[in-house]
């Protein structure tokens, strides 16, 4: 991840936490793995965060710490965000159940999939056509609710994950496509 994807990472993570719990109060501070070059990726994140200068990055073992402030938090909340990230936060915080899901993405995201995880961490993978969002979502219904994790696809990767297929072995499709 370079500094402008991990700029762009922070951004989206700040709305999403707006989008699901509402306005809070106090700083935040994210954590991303890193295995590169932290000078570069530090100018690069400078110079993309360049209109909020009070965020903070921080080089840790291993990792990087990004600190946002709570000022920062509602400036970044304000600013629009990717309707598919909206999508999914909206859902889920209302208690949609999984057929209400699947069939809300599947008519609104024509080309996305999502399908029945092969992995036990999480019931179902869903993934959005990458010209309207690379991320990968993994959701799991737990007592009778969905809950979802975020993941970019090179995380989702690095965790030992596999991008869903077509058709996983043996395993029903819920298609949103």
């Amino acid at each position: 991840m370079n500094g402008s994807e991990l700029f762009s990472r922070t951004l989206t993570t700040i709305q999403e936490m707006y989008l699901k719990i509402g306005d809070f109060t106090g700083s935040v501070s994210l954590y991303y793995p890193c295995g590169g070059n932290f000078s570069s990726i530090g100018r690069e994140f400078r110079e993309a965060s360049s209109s909020f200068p009070d965020i903070v990055l921080e080089e840790l073992p291993g990792r990087l710490r990004v600190i946002v402030s709570e000022e920062d938090c509602r400036r970044i909340a304000a600013l629009p965000v990717r309707e598919t990230v909206k999508d999914v936060a909206s859902l889920i915080k209302t208690g949609a159940s999984a057929e209400e899901f699947r069939a809300f993405i599947g008519k609104k995201y024509p080309g996305s999939k999502l399908v029945r995880s092969e992995w036990i961490d999480f019931d179902w993978i869903l993934v959005f056509p990458p010209d309207l969002d690379t991320d990968v979502y993994c959701l799991s219904e737990e007592l009778g609710r969905l809950t979802y994790h975020r993941f970019s696809r090179e995380e989702y990767l690095a965790l030992g994950f596999g991008l869903p297929s077509r058709r996983p072995r043996g395993r029903p499709v819920f298609s949103a496509y």
